[in-house]
């Protein structure tokens, strides 16, 4: 997202524990279309591996560990990082946040949050200089719990899940370094071990292997940055890889654009730990002024079949799109290329058609009246009964929709409860709504939340997948991201 708005997200989250009053109704911004779509055969999710995304871990379990990589920069040169820390289940959950500079010493901070509350720590409120870059290791006694991050500098704002484990390898299909952009992985160890990593940068004229980027150290208990753009230059799409020789680390990728080339804004994006079959997309739209892409990486070494499937809110399902994605390649698929798409709202997904895993991620980008702006964000590659979202807000700047979509061929009946000062409110009207085969619903909150933030748990009967949109009431800027499944 651009800009003040989300920007004063990050700075409001710090009493999201405090807010209360939460409405009692919903309003629903697209609901089931008049006839039943057509509804794929094929496996739907189960075949993804379980730790292809963050999930938090069972409330009966003794511990989580959440891992927040990336950090923005404030105008007074100070690193700009928010933990989020939610908690949808009943009983309390203490914990201890670990800062952990580049300079400086690892600075740890302890805290609480109710059952059925969020709280918010400040990577500037507890480091004493806090300077270059900074990551966040958040330990919970006891599971349940959910945590995102917020970072924010000069270009906006933005809000991501933080990983719920290490990989020793990690991948992104989507990035730019042209004139107009910025690029920034944060490769984070918090291990008391180094980590010797290859990254490796796919474009559309084929793969490169930057010399700097090969046998690139992480010092044990750091975060280092790369700049792409500075080894790979003038590449509009860029598909990346991190892929380590010895130990484990987190991978964020901070994408941003001046606005030069017309593309302005920031998006936070918590890379992909594993490729899986399916990448599930909630929300969508095809529109003049809306420009709508999804980007396909084939880390594998075989060439992968994928078809993009798309269903809209209203007219037929358009013949699936078939695209061959070449061997350590790259893809990006237009919505444009599908012409039989009616204008509208619609749900996406990427299926591999030949058992080769692939990683998915959409583009959002406008340019209308109403709204401008620009996102890329992952694919979900699970479906889940139970769902979190950390660090939501309902206010005069900041609007939240909540997409849900079913993935599968039976209705799925849910509920959407938001929480932040312990008492827990179902905001369905039902209060359960039952979500069709291949259906969708955007649930717009603006209305009907009061309190400036709120944390959201939708649950079904079936597997769902769930999207956040945060969107400033002016119109210029958005924010995409999955929720975190519970288990």
């Amino acid at each position: 997202m651009t800009g003040k708005a989300v920007a004063g997200l990050v700075r409001r989250v710090a009493v999201l524990a405090a807010m209360a009053g939460v409405g009692a109704g919903v309003v629903v911004a697209d609901r089931a279309r008049d006839s039943a779509p057509a509804v794929s055969t094929k496996p739907v999710l189960e075949a993804a591996p379980a730790f292809a995304m963050p999930r938090a871990e069972p409330v009966g379990a003794p511990s989580s560990t959440w891992y927040c990589a990336a950090n923005g920069t404030g105008s007074d040169g100070a690193a700009d990082l928010t933990a989020i820390v939610a908690n949808p289940g009943p009983g309390e959950r203490r914990g201890t946040v670990t800062w952990m500079p580049d300079e400086g010493d690892a600075v740890a901070e302890r805290f609480r949050v109710e059952g059925g509350g969020v709280t918010s720590l400040r990577a500037r409120e507890a480091l004493p200089a806090p300077a270059g870059s900074v990551s966040a290791l958040v330990d919970v006694v006891g599971g349940g719990a959910v945590v995102e991050h917020a970072v924010a500098d000069e270009r906006g704002a933005s809000v991501a899940p933080c990983a719920s484990r290490a990989s020793d390898r990690w991948y992104l299909p989507n990035g730019a370094t042209t004139s107009d952009a910025r690029q920034s992985l944060a490769l984070f160890n918090p291990f008391p071990d180094d980590a010797i990593v290859d990254i490796g940068i796919a474009t559309p004229d084929g793969r490169e292997a930057p010399p700097r980027l090969q046998g690139l150290p992480v010092a044990a208990g750091s975060t280092t940055v790369v700049e792409v753009g500075e080894e790979v230059r003038r590449e509009a799409v860029t598909a990346t890889s991190v892929v380590a020789r010895s130990g484990q680390l987190v991978v964020d990728r901070i994408q941003s654009f001046d606005g030069s080339r017309g593309r302005s804004g920031l998006a936070l994006t918590l890379a992909a730990p594993a490729p899986s079959p399916v990448w599930t997309f909630p929300d969508g739209r095809k529109a003049e002024g809306h420009l709508e892409r999804w980007h396909v990486s084939n880390p594998g070494e075989r060439e992968a079949l994928v078809a993009l499937e798309v269903v809209p809110d209203d007219g037929a399902p358009p013949p699936p799109l078939e695209v061959t994605v070449a061997a350590r390649g790259q893809a990006t698929i237009l919505a444009e290329d599908i012409p039989e798409l009616p204008e509208g709202s619609h749900t996406s997904t990427v299926r591999s058609l030949n058992d080769v895993n692939v990683v998915a991620e959409r583009e959002l980008q406008s340019d209308l009246r109403t709204l401008t702006g620009w996102s890329s964000a992952l694919g979900s590659p699970l479906g889940a009964k139970r769902w979190a979202l950390a660090a939501g807000e309902v206010s005069d700047d900041v609007g939240e929709e909540v997409v849900v979509a079913n993935p599968g061929p039976l209705p799925v009946d849910l509920s959407v409860t938001a929480f932040a000062d312990g008492r827990p409110q179902v905001l369905t009207e039902s209060p359960r709504l039952v979500l069709g085969p291949a259906d969708r619903i955007s649930l717009r909150l603006r209305d009907v939340v009061e309190g400036d933030a709120v944390g959201v748990v939708v649950a079904g009967d079936g597997p769902l997948v769930v999207e956040r949109s945060l969107q400033e009431a002016d119109g210029t800027g958005f924010s995409r991201a999955m929720g975190i499944p519970l288990s």
